[in-house]
């Protein structure tokens, strides 16, 4: 079986690390959207920015 494209965490959800364990579970695919952007032509700060807007948008949808 395949490797999950975003890996799990190491520590539990109210540890000290699992913020840092979140961070590094998502980085590769993050760096690999946001060179997507850029090939498509939007600038890199914007792409960041846009995901942080979606991502907060997002969140505030579940809530």
């Amino acid at each position: 079986m395949a490797e999950p494209a975003i890996g799990k965490p190491v520590h539990e959800v109210n540890a000290a690390r699992y913020d840092s364990d979140c961070q590094e579970a998502l980085a590769g695919s993050l760096d690999g959207l946001l060179a997507q952007a850029e090939a498509a032509g939007l600038g890199r700060n914007r792409a960041a920015t846009a995901l942080m807007y979606l991502a907060g948008k997002r969140l505030n949808a579940r809530t």
